[in-house]
Protein backbone atom coordinates (compact mmCIF):
# COMPACT_ATOMS: atom_id res chain seq x y z
CA UNK A 1 0.00 0.00 0.00
CA UNK A 2 3.24 2.09 0.13
CA UNK A 3 2.17 4.03 -3.30
CA UNK A 4 -1.40 4.67 -2.23
CA UNK A 5 -0.25 6.52 1.20
CA UNK A 6 2.73 8.21 -0.39
CA UNK A 7 0.18 9.58 -3.03
CA UNK A 8 -2.22 10.26 -0.18
CA UNK A 9 -1.65 14.17 0.47
CA UNK A 10 -0.27 13.52 4.15
CA UNK A 11 2.36 15.78 5.61
CA UNK A 12 5.98 14.07 5.59
CA UNK A 13 7.83 13.39 8.18
CA UNK A 14 11.44 13.41 8.77
CA UNK A 15 12.28 13.48 12.02
CA UNK A 16 11.52 15.01 15.17
CA UNK A 17 12.30 18.11 17.84
CA UNK A 18 12.63 18.23 21.50
CA UNK A 19 13.04 20.98 23.04
CA UNK A 20 13.61 21.78 27.43
CA UNK A 21 11.35 23.67 29.71
CA UNK A 22 13.72 26.54 29.76
CA UNK A 23 13.00 27.01 25.53
CA UNK A 24 16.68 27.40 24.09
CA UNK A 25 17.71 23.89 24.28
CA UNK A 26 16.26 22.06 21.60
CA UNK A 27 17.29 18.35 20.18
CA UNK A 28 16.39 17.47 16.29
CA UNK A 29 16.10 13.89 15.68
CA UNK A 30 16.34 13.59 12.51
CA UNK A 31 15.98 10.02 11.30
CA UNK A 32 18.25 10.27 8.32
CA UNK A 33 21.39 10.15 10.50
CA UNK A 34 19.86 7.39 12.30
CA UNK A 35 21.41 3.82 12.55
CA UNK A 36 19.49 0.89 10.28
CA UNK A 37 16.62 3.01 9.16
CA UNK A 38 16.51 2.45 5.20
CA UNK A 39 13.43 4.70 4.64
CA UNK A 40 13.91 8.13 7.00
CA UNK A 41 10.92 9.75 5.11
CA UNK A 42 7.41 8.57 6.89
CA UNK A 43 3.94 10.34 7.40
CA UNK A 44 1.58 12.27 9.44
CA UNK A 45 -1.64 11.02 8.80
CA UNK A 46 -5.05 11.72 9.99
CA UNK A 47 -6.33 8.17 10.87
CA UNK A 48 -9.89 8.55 9.68
CA UNK A 49 -8.32 9.20 6.07
CA UNK A 50 -4.97 6.75 6.35
CA UNK A 51 -8.23 3.94 8.19
CA UNK A 52 -10.43 4.45 5.53
CA UNK A 53 -7.65 4.11 2.98
CA UNK A 54 -6.96 0.44 4.70
CA UNK A 55 -10.23 -0.31 4.62
CA UNK A 56 -11.33 0.14 0.79
CA UNK A 57 -8.02 -1.92 0.01
CA UNK A 58 -9.09 -4.94 2.56
CA UNK A 59 -11.92 -4.51 0.28
CA UNK A 60 -10.18 -4.33 -3.05
CA UNK A 61 -8.25 -7.61 -2.02
CA UNK A 62 -11.11 -9.65 -1.49
CA UNK A 63 -12.57 -8.92 2.29
CA UNK A 64 -16.35 -8.57 2.50
CA UNK A 65 -17.00 -5.17 4.54
CA UNK A 66 -19.68 -4.75 6.73
CA UNK A 67 -20.33 -0.98 7.72
CA UNK A 68 -22.72 0.23 11.12
CA UNK A 69 -22.83 -3.75 12.32
CA UNK A 70 -22.20 -3.79 15.78
CA UNK A 71 -21.22 -7.53 16.90
CA UNK A 72 -23.40 -8.52 19.72
CA UNK A 73 -22.03 -11.57 20.40
CA UNK A 74 -19.65 -14.56 19.31
CA UNK A 75 -20.16 -17.99 20.59
CA UNK A 76 -16.85 -20.64 20.09
CA UNK A 77 -17.13 -23.93 19.71
CA UNK A 78 -14.79 -26.66 18.22
CA UNK A 79 -15.69 -25.99 15.01
CA UNK A 80 -15.71 -22.26 14.54
CA UNK A 81 -17.34 -19.38 15.86
CA UNK A 82 -20.95 -18.02 15.58
CA UNK A 83 -21.05 -14.11 15.11
CA UNK A 84 -24.62 -11.98 16.07
CA UNK A 85 -24.27 -8.48 14.72
CA UNK A 86 -27.10 -6.27 14.69
CA UNK A 87 -27.40 -3.39 11.95
CA UNK A 88 -30.73 -0.87 11.47
CA UNK A 89 -32.22 -2.69 14.19
CA UNK A 90 -32.27 -5.88 12.73
CA UNK A 91 -30.33 -8.94 13.70
CA UNK A 92 -27.98 -11.22 11.90
CA UNK A 93 -25.42 -14.20 12.36
CA UNK A 94 -22.74 -15.48 10.36
CA UNK A 95 -19.81 -18.28 10.94
CA UNK A 96 -16.33 -17.46 10.92
CA UNK A 97 -13.37 -19.61 11.73
CA UNK A 98 -11.30 -16.98 13.52
CA UNK A 99 -12.59 -13.76 14.99
CA UNK A 100 -10.19 -10.64 15.42
CA UNK A 101 -10.26 -8.17 17.87
CA UNK A 102 -9.20 -4.79 16.52
CA UNK A 103 -11.60 -3.07 18.50
CA UNK A 104 -8.85 -0.72 20.13
CA UNK A 105 -9.06 0.25 23.35
CA UNK A 106 -12.61 -0.95 23.95
CA UNK A 107 -10.95 -4.77 23.30
CA UNK A 108 -14.22 -6.25 23.22
CA UNK A 109 -12.39 -9.81 23.33
CA UNK A 110 -9.65 -9.02 25.39
CA UNK A 111 -12.15 -7.75 28.41
CA UNK A 112 -14.71 -11.10 27.80
CA UNK A 113 -11.49 -13.00 28.47
CA UNK A 114 -9.28 -11.10 30.27
CA UNK A 115 -8.32 -7.18 30.80
CA UNK A 116 -6.16 -4.09 30.23
CA UNK A 117 -3.69 -4.02 32.22
CA UNK A 118 -2.42 -0.06 33.34
CA UNK A 119 1.53 0.09 33.09
CA UNK A 120 2.18 1.42 36.85
CA UNK A 121 5.27 3.50 35.58
CA UNK A 122 3.33 5.57 32.34
CA UNK A 123 0.13 6.75 34.49
CA UNK A 124 -0.42 10.01 32.49
CA UNK A 125 -3.15 11.67 31.05
CA UNK A 126 -3.76 13.68 27.92
CA UNK A 127 -5.80 16.52 26.19
CA UNK A 128 -5.61 17.72 23.23
CA UNK A 129 -7.20 19.56 19.58
CA UNK A 130 -6.76 20.88 16.40
CA UNK A 131 -5.80 24.45 15.64
CA UNK A 132 -5.30 26.36 13.11
CA UNK A 133 -2.53 29.55 13.12
CA UNK A 134 0.51 28.22 14.30
CA UNK A 135 3.28 28.57 12.46
CA UNK A 136 5.65 25.69 11.71
CA UNK A 137 9.24 25.27 9.95
CA UNK A 138 9.99 25.60 6.38
CA UNK A 139 11.48 23.35 3.90
CA UNK A 140 11.99 19.85 4.94
CA UNK A 141 11.46 19.86 8.59
CA UNK A 142 8.14 21.61 8.04
CA UNK A 143 6.26 18.24 9.09
CA UNK A 144 8.06 17.93 12.03
CA UNK A 145 6.47 16.89 15.54
CA UNK A 146 7.70 19.19 18.08
CA UNK A 147 7.75 18.51 21.63
CA UNK A 148 8.28 20.82 24.29
CA UNK A 149 8.82 19.41 28.00
CA UNK A 150 7.54 20.86 31.04
CA UNK A 151 9.50 20.58 34.82
CA UNK A 152 6.65 18.28 36.08
CA UNK A 153 8.10 16.15 33.73
CA UNK A 154 5.12 16.69 31.19
CA UNK A 155 5.20 17.50 27.52
CA UNK A 156 3.31 19.20 24.71
CA UNK A 157 2.85 18.06 21.28
CA UNK A 158 2.51 19.74 17.96
CA UNK A 159 1.68 17.61 14.93
CA UNK A 160 1.27 18.65 11.45
CA UNK A 161 -2.37 17.37 10.05
CA UNK A 162 -2.23 19.52 6.97
CA UNK A 163 -1.05 22.72 5.74
CA UNK A 164 -3.11 24.69 7.89
CA UNK A 165 -4.02 21.81 10.99
CA UNK A 166 -1.66 21.36 13.57
CA UNK A 167 -2.89 18.59 16.56
CA UNK A 168 -1.60 20.31 19.92
CA UNK A 169 -1.79 18.07 22.94
CA UNK A 170 -0.28 18.01 26.76
CA UNK A 171 0.23 15.13 28.18
CA UNK A 172 0.36 15.57 32.19
CA UNK A 173 1.06 13.13 35.03
CA UNK A 174 -2.02 11.86 36.87
CA UNK A 175 -1.07 13.29 39.69
CA UNK A 176 -0.05 16.61 38.62
CA UNK A 177 -3.63 16.98 36.74
CA UNK A 178 -5.83 15.80 40.13
CA UNK A 179 -4.46 18.94 41.16
CA UNK A 180 -4.50 21.40 38.27
CA UNK A 181 -7.38 19.86 35.74
CA UNK A 182 -10.21 22.38 35.16
CA UNK A 183 -13.59 21.80 34.30
CA UNK A 184 -13.93 20.86 30.96
CA UNK A 185 -10.91 19.21 28.64
CA UNK A 186 -10.88 22.78 26.79
CA UNK A 187 -9.89 24.81 29.50
CA UNK A 188 -7.64 22.21 31.25
CA UNK A 189 -5.61 22.06 27.71
CA UNK A 190 -5.78 26.04 27.70
CA UNK A 191 -4.33 26.28 30.95
CA UNK A 192 -1.17 23.19 30.53
CA UNK A 193 -0.38 25.26 27.16
CA UNK A 194 -0.58 28.60 29.07
CA UNK A 195 2.03 27.45 31.63
CA UNK A 196 4.10 26.39 29.30
CA UNK A 197 6.65 29.35 28.27
CA UNK A 198 9.12 27.80 26.03
CA UNK A 199 5.96 27.06 23.90
CA UNK A 200 4.10 29.99 24.02
CA UNK A 201 5.51 32.28 21.05
CA UNK A 202 3.86 29.51 18.48
CA UNK A 203 0.12 30.19 20.16
CA UNK A 204 -0.04 34.05 20.01
CA UNK A 205 -1.86 33.63 17.30
CA UNK A 206 -3.11 30.18 17.31
CA UNK A 207 -6.86 29.16 17.43
CA UNK A 208 -8.92 25.90 18.17
CA UNK A 209 -11.04 24.25 15.14
CA UNK A 210 -11.73 21.26 16.95
CA UNK A 211 -13.28 20.24 20.66
CA UNK A 212 -10.65 19.14 23.16
CA UNK A 213 -10.71 15.38 24.21
CA UNK A 214 -9.70 14.03 27.11
CA UNK A 215 -8.11 10.53 27.67
CA UNK A 216 -6.29 8.45 30.84
CA UNK A 217 -5.03 4.99 31.43
CA UNK A 218 -3.71 4.72 27.81
CA UNK A 219 -0.24 2.72 28.34
CA UNK A 220 -1.44 -1.18 28.85
CA UNK A 221 -1.17 -4.64 27.88
CA UNK A 222 -3.75 -7.13 27.01
CA UNK A 223 -3.67 -9.97 29.82
CA UNK A 224 -4.62 -12.11 27.43
CA UNK A 225 -3.91 -11.29 23.71
CA UNK A 226 -4.78 -14.56 22.00
CA UNK A 227 -7.11 -17.91 22.73
CA UNK A 228 -8.82 -20.67 20.54
CA UNK A 229 -10.05 -19.27 17.48
CA UNK A 230 -9.67 -15.54 18.33
CA UNK A 231 -6.39 -13.18 18.46
CA UNK A 232 -6.72 -9.43 19.96
CA UNK A 233 -4.42 -6.93 17.21
CA UNK A 234 -3.58 -3.31 17.32
CA UNK A 235 -4.69 -1.54 20.39
CA UNK A 236 -6.70 -4.00 21.70
CA UNK A 237 -3.85 -5.57 22.59
CA UNK A 238 -1.15 -2.95 23.76
CA UNK A 239 -1.06 0.62 23.43
CA UNK A 240 2.18 2.53 25.00
CA UNK A 241 2.60 6.36 25.67
CA UNK A 242 2.46 8.40 22.55
CA UNK A 243 5.78 10.27 22.97
CA UNK A 244 7.24 8.47 20.25
CA UNK A 245 4.66 7.84 17.98
CA UNK A 246 4.99 4.18 18.11
CA UNK A 247 0.74 3.11 17.89
CA UNK A 248 0.79 3.07 14.19
CA UNK A 249 3.64 1.18 13.39
CA UNK A 250 3.04 -1.49 16.42
CA UNK A 251 -0.36 -2.02 15.25
CA UNK A 252 0.71 -2.41 11.87
CA UNK A 253 3.33 -4.79 12.39
CA UNK A 254 0.90 -6.68 14.56
CA UNK A 255 -1.97 -7.29 11.77
CA UNK A 256 1.32 -8.09 9.28
CA UNK A 257 2.07 -11.15 12.15
CA UNK A 258 -1.57 -11.64 13.30
CA UNK A 259 -2.24 -12.21 9.16
CA UNK A 260 0.33 -14.84 9.01
CA UNK A 261 -0.49 -16.59 11.72
CA UNK A 262 -4.16 -17.14 10.80
CA UNK A 263 -3.51 -18.06 7.16
CA UNK A 264 -0.93 -20.98 8.63
CA UNK A 265 -3.55 -22.18 11.03
CA UNK A 266 -6.13 -21.89 8.29
CA UNK A 267 -4.09 -23.99 5.59
CA UNK A 268 -3.14 -26.73 8.36
CA UNK A 269 -6.72 -26.76 10.36
CA UNK A 270 -5.30 -25.64 13.88
CA UNK A 271 -6.49 -22.45 14.92
CA UNK A 272 -6.22 -22.67 18.58
CA UNK A 273 -4.38 -20.54 20.93
CA UNK A 274 -0.85 -22.52 20.24
CA UNK A 275 -0.63 -20.63 16.90
CA UNK A 276 -0.48 -17.10 18.32
CA UNK A 277 2.33 -17.89 20.98
CA UNK A 278 4.90 -16.63 18.70
CA UNK A 279 2.60 -13.32 17.96
CA UNK A 280 2.08 -12.67 21.53
CA UNK A 281 5.17 -13.08 22.41
CA UNK A 282 6.49 -10.41 19.53
CA UNK A 283 4.09 -7.50 20.39
CA UNK A 284 5.11 -7.97 24.12
CA UNK A 285 8.72 -7.84 23.59
CA UNK A 286 8.81 -4.93 20.93
CA UNK A 287 6.15 -3.01 23.71
CA UNK A 288 8.61 -3.50 26.62
CA UNK A 289 11.56 -2.59 24.03
CA UNK A 290 10.01 0.72 23.65
CA UNK A 291 8.68 1.19 27.17
CA UNK A 292 12.34 1.47 28.20
CA UNK A 293 12.49 4.52 26.40
CA UNK A 294 9.08 5.89 27.22
CA UNK A 295 9.49 5.61 31.06
CA UNK A 296 13.25 7.39 30.55
CA UNK A 297 11.59 10.35 29.10
CA UNK A 298 9.25 10.77 31.84
CA UNK A 299 12.89 10.84 34.39
CA UNK A 300 15.45 13.87 34.52
CA UNK A 301 18.31 11.77 34.33
CA UNK A 302 17.16 10.31 30.92
CA UNK A 303 16.16 14.09 29.87
CA UNK A 304 19.15 15.37 30.84
CA UNK A 305 21.21 13.30 29.45
CA UNK A 306 19.26 14.07 26.28
CA UNK A 307 19.24 17.73 25.85
CA UNK A 308 22.86 17.58 26.71
CA UNK A 309 23.45 15.30 23.96
CA UNK A 310 24.94 11.24 24.89
CA UNK A 311 28.67 11.71 24.77
CA UNK A 312 29.43 9.84 21.18
CA UNK A 313 27.20 10.80 18.55
CA UNK A 314 26.83 7.11 17.46
CA UNK A 315 24.90 6.45 20.71
CA UNK A 316 22.71 9.66 20.29
CA UNK A 317 22.05 8.46 16.73
CA UNK A 318 21.28 4.82 17.63
CA UNK A 319 18.78 6.26 20.24
CA UNK A 320 17.21 8.03 17.52
CA UNK A 321 16.89 4.92 15.11
CA UNK A 322 14.52 3.38 17.98
CA UNK A 323 12.61 7.06 18.33
CA UNK A 324 12.45 6.12 14.54
CA UNK A 325 10.91 3.25 15.27
CA UNK A 326 13.92 0.79 14.98
CA UNK A 327 12.45 -2.44 17.27
CA UNK A 328 15.02 -4.66 15.31
CA UNK A 329 18.18 -3.10 16.39
CA UNK A 330 21.54 -5.20 15.22
CA UNK A 331 24.05 -6.17 18.51
CA UNK A 332 25.97 -2.98 18.14
CA UNK A 333 23.13 -0.82 17.93
CA UNK A 334 21.84 -2.63 21.12
CA UNK A 335 25.38 -1.88 22.87
CA UNK A 336 25.25 1.71 21.76
CA UNK A 337 21.56 1.80 23.24
CA UNK A 338 23.09 -0.20 26.80
CA UNK A 339 25.74 2.30 27.16
CA UNK A 340 23.23 5.38 26.78
CA UNK A 341 21.66 3.90 29.73
CA UNK A 342 24.52 2.94 31.87
CA UNK A 343 25.02 6.74 31.25
CA UNK A 344 21.80 7.61 32.54
CA UNK A 345 22.04 5.43 35.70
CA UNK A 346 25.34 7.12 36.34
CA UNK A 347 23.67 10.30 36.14
CA UNK A 348 20.43 9.42 38.58
CA UNK A 349 23.04 8.66 41.01
CA UNK A 350 24.71 11.71 40.38
CA UNK A 351 21.35 13.83 40.89
CA UNK A 352 20.61 11.84 43.90
CA UNK A 353 24.10 12.68 45.29
CA UNK A 354 23.15 16.28 44.23
CA UNK A 355 19.86 16.13 45.98
CA UNK A 356 20.91 14.73 49.19
CA UNK A 357 23.73 17.68 49.28
CA UNK A 358 21.27 20.52 48.24
CA UNK A 359 19.30 18.73 51.24
CA UNK A 360 21.67 19.55 54.10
Amino acid sequence: MSDTIAASGFIEKWGASFRGPDGPDERYADFQFARETPTPQTFQVLREKFDEILLRHSEKSGARVLEEHRLTDAAFDSDGVTLTFSHNGSVGTMRVGVVIDASGRTGVLVKRFGRHEPDPLLLNIAVHAQYEGIPRASGRRAGDIRMYTRPDMGWLWFIPLSDTVISVGAVIPQVVHRRESKATPGESLAHYLANTPAALSLLEGARRVSPARFDADYSYLATRMAGDRWVAVGDAAAFLDPVFSTGVMLAMQAGVEVAEAIDNGLRTGDVSARIFTDYERAVRRRYHHFRRFAVGFYEPAFRKLWYSRPPLRSIFDAVVSVLAGNWRPSFVTRVLVEIFFAVVAAERVLLKIRGSRGAR
